[in-house]
């Protein structure tokens, strides 16, 4: 993709490590930034090294990611970088925990990539870009139900 300075990039999770990072790395490249997430406080230092427009957000909110797509307006390049850790035992997550990194991990990015991507596909260019852990591997439901198996007598 040829970056130009009229290129306007949407990155969520742009108050972490990583997000920032990108931020940082498009700015220079010359794209105008359009950046998300939850908190105000960490995001606006962020936006003004940058010159970059805020959206808070929290994308476990149904609201809030409709009001993303609403405020965020013609975006060339999504970066769909915002996380909640969702690795582990799965018998320690309780089922709103699990519901929270779902729409945050999942269903967030999923329901943008359709929203944004329908505005670059009818102008015929655009990218999205999916952040990945490869943390999402170590649930460990597998071992925790062979362990349970064992305990109560039945075969694994």
């Amino acid at each position: 993709m040829e970056i130009t300075p009229a290129t306007t990039a949407l990155i969520t999770g742009a108050n972490g490590g990583i997000g920032t990072a990108i931020a940082r790395a498009l700015h220079g490249a010359g794209c105008k930034l359009v950046l998300s997430g939850r908190r105000a406080d960490v995001l606006a230092p962020i936006a003004d090294t940058f010159g970059a427009r805020v959206i808070v957000a929290d994308l476990a909110r149904r609201e809030d990611l409709d009001r993303l797509h609403a405020e965020a307006g013609e975006i060339d390049l999504a970066v769909f970088n915002a996380a909640l850790p969702a690795s582990g035992d799965v018998m320690e997550y309780s089922v709103e925990q699990m519901d929270r990194a779902l729409d945050v991990n999942l269903r967030a990015p999923m329901v943008s990539a359709r929203v944004l991507g329908e505005g670059m596909a009818q102008r015929g260019r655009g990218h999205l870009v999916f952040i990945a852990s490869v943390a999402g591997k170590r649930w460990r439901w597998a071992a925790r139900r062979s362990t349970a198996r064992r305990s109560s007598g039945c075969a694994a």
